[in-house]
């Protein structure tokens, strides 16, 4: 009977749909982000800079608010993106996850209002970070590296000129082979490229400069999965968490753990993993998450929790190939319960 069952799992879970991390691109739909940022007396601050950065903490736009608080970013994909809104040396940075939705077949768009009422760094000048321990990773770079970088990431921005903004990281490779920055942004270029082995590489130099660059461990993590280094995956990935537990990627890393774990058959350490994931990471998370928790809880005899994460699978996916068998374990799941 258990060999029916996994048999059963196995069929369903080939359907999982593991991608790696969304590219996120400019003049590519016509969503936006718009949104108000004032003070706590609701007076609204002007020329405060915001940035719109991928889910890797990766700028790809820029704006300053106007004379009445206001930013507005246009012509934007779906995908997960970060706002962040910077320190002006009076007011304390914040930044939010958004994620934004498909575009509509009938050519409607996703806007997003994301509004921020910043507090004035007095009030925060006793914080620490978790571990309490602040660090800031600086190196001299040759001026021609330097320069190189910046037009690369500037064309990068744009969205439209991804080709000449990788060959300007390239070039300032090549005249600083330990320039970290170039390492991470072009790992990080190649992951959402699907260049798995090519980013894994670059970023495995990335962290071995920076010690503390917590996307670089998260883009590594990410290449190790696609490129069958499991276990490493777990040690880049935990690092990760460790260096910024309150990261706008952690549902990403908790998922990710939790695949790497769920490769090597270690389920139960997997499953805390992919919960945290499915938790904090709402949508933007895959679906396939709930069909490895299910098969977790059924492996364990938690039979309505199993038949309960089929039905979270099924109203994401309510299309899925094999719909209907989905539907009939969950009958007998919630039958055995």
């Amino acid at each position: 009977m258990r060999n029916g069952k996994a048999s059963v799992w196995t069929m369903l879970l080939s359907m999982a749909l593991v991608t790696g991390l969304s590219a996120v691109s400019l003049a590519q739909g016509r969503n936006a982000i718009n949104g108000v940022v004032i003070g706590q007396g609701r007076e609204p601050l002007n020329r405060i800079r915001i940035e719109l950065q991928n889910e890797m903490e990766m700028m790809v736009a820029y704006t300053y608010t106007d004379p009445t608080g206001r930013y507005n970013f246009r012509n934007l994909s779906q995908g997960v993106f970060i706002i962040k809104v910077h320190s002006d040396g009076k007011y304390a940075g914040q930044s939010v996850r958004v994620v934004m939705q498909s575009i509509r077949n009938n050519g409607a768009s996703h806007y997003e209002q994301v509004d921020f009422i910043l507090r004035e760094l007095a009030e925060k000048k006793n914080s620490v970070s978790s571990n309490g321990i602040r660090t800031t990773f600086v190196q001299e770079v040759p001026e021609r590296a330097r320069k190189a970088y910046e037009r690369g990431i500037k064309q990068l921005e744009t969205g439209r000129e991804k080709a000449a903004g990788v060959a300007a990281l390239q070039e300032a490779l090549t005249i600083f082979p330990k320039y970290y920055d170039a390492l991470e942004r072009l790992g990080v270029e190649y992951v959402k490229s699907e260049q798995y082995e090519e980013a894994r590489q670059l970023l495995t130099l990335a962290v071995g400069i920076n010690r503390s660059g917590a996307s670089s461990f998260y883009g590594l993590g990410v290449a190790q999965f696609h490129t069958g280094h499991t276990e490493e995956t777990i040690q880049s990935l935990r690092t990760a968490i460790i260096l910024a537990p309150e990261s706008s990627n952690l549902a990403f890393e908790h998922f990710y753990l939790g695949l790497a774990c769920w490769k090597l058959n270690r389920h139960g350490d997997a499953e805390p993993h992919l919960k945290k994931a499915a938790e904090i990471g709402g949508n933007s998370i895959p679906p396939d998450v709930h069909m490895y928790l299910a098969q977790y809880y059924s492996e364990s005899g938690r039979n309505q929790e199993a038949a309960s994460r089929l039905e979270l699978f099924l109203k994401l996916v309510p299309n899925a190939q094999d719909a209907e068998k989905i539907r009939g374990l969950i009958n007998k799941l919630k039958a055995k319960g």
